[in-house]
């Protein structure tokens, strides 16, 4: 089954990404980023670390991180979106390194990270927790870090109607079961206002399930921070600063008596 869903998403993708060029290769030549300070505090210093961005889309966030310092690889489902984002860090002269896979089903050979970081409308596409917590923190060096920045499920599931008019559109419990419909505001960009847009399969995942998924791949939470953030709730009024809309977690693989047994010798 997470086959299929992966494959089918990945034809969908590979339709829409000519809309989602994201920003030029001339912002981030100048400097610029797209990481917000939470982010990058949550991070800390990258100078000299490596970093592994999965669904990575267009690469803007790989080379936000790579104009840090960090030796970046950036992975996306859709070969579209690797060439774009190939493409990309080439014209911004800023090296960074791109591959096709299902977050799924990486290479082995991409491993010894030191931090994973996954940034908006990511985890939705990941049909197994349990199997993603657990690859993810084989891929962790000791010490290592994953950090995921996302839309909160929360605002997937509520639609604005109105001033203080909100709708629930969408089941905040389904977890495995596919999303029957996703509204046309959540819809991806590039299929967003788009009646020939293509399909896609996406899951709602609470953040107490991230969390506990996390926990028992042997991970250490560091981080959960819930934010407002009134524009994602258009029409909403005033009160849209009452309901969260993003979220941010880390963990951290625990760095073991054996290796600092290692180090002290």
């Amino acid at each position: 089954m997470p086959h299929a869903i992966t494959e089918s998403n990945r034809a969908s993708w590979n339709q829409i990404h000519h809309a989602r060029p994201g920003l030029p290769a001339s912002y981030f030549a100048a400097g610029g980023t797209t990481l917000s300070p939470a982010e990058l505090a949550a991070a800390g210093d990258v100078r000299g670390r490596r970093v592994l961005q999965l669904a990575c889309s267009c690469g803007d966030e790989v080379l936000s991180w790579a104009s840090l310092g960090a030796s970046v690889v950036g992975v996306d489902i859709s070969e579209v979106a690797i060439t774009m984002a190939t493409e990309k860090s080439t014209s911004a002269r800023i090296p960074a390194d791109f591959l096709r896979a299902d977050m799924l089903d990486l290479p082995s050979t991409l491993t010894g990270f030191d931090l994973i970081y996954l940034s908006w409308g990511a985890i939705c596409w990941v049909p197994d927790l349990a199997a993603f917590a657990t690859s993810i923190a084989t891929r962790l060096t000791p010490g290592g870090t994953i950090l995921i920045a996302d839309h909160h499920p929360i605002w997937e599931v509520l639609s604005v109607r109105g001033p203080d008019h909100l709708t629930v559109t969408a089941d905040y419990f389904a977890r495995t079961t596919p999303r029957a419909t996703i509204d046309n505001a959540k819809l991806p960009t590039g299929a967003r206002d788009n009646s020939e847009a293509p399909t896609f399969t996406a899951f709602i995942w609470p953040p107490s399930d991230i969390i506990t998924a996390l926990l028992a791949a042997s991970l250490t939470l560091t981080t959960f921070q819930e934010s407002p953030v009134p524009e994602m709730y258009d029409g909403l009024g005033p009160t849209a600063t009452w309901v969260p809309a993003t979220y941010l977690i880390g963990a951290t693989r625990n760095v073991s008596h054996e290796t600092l047994r290692k180090g002290q010798t």
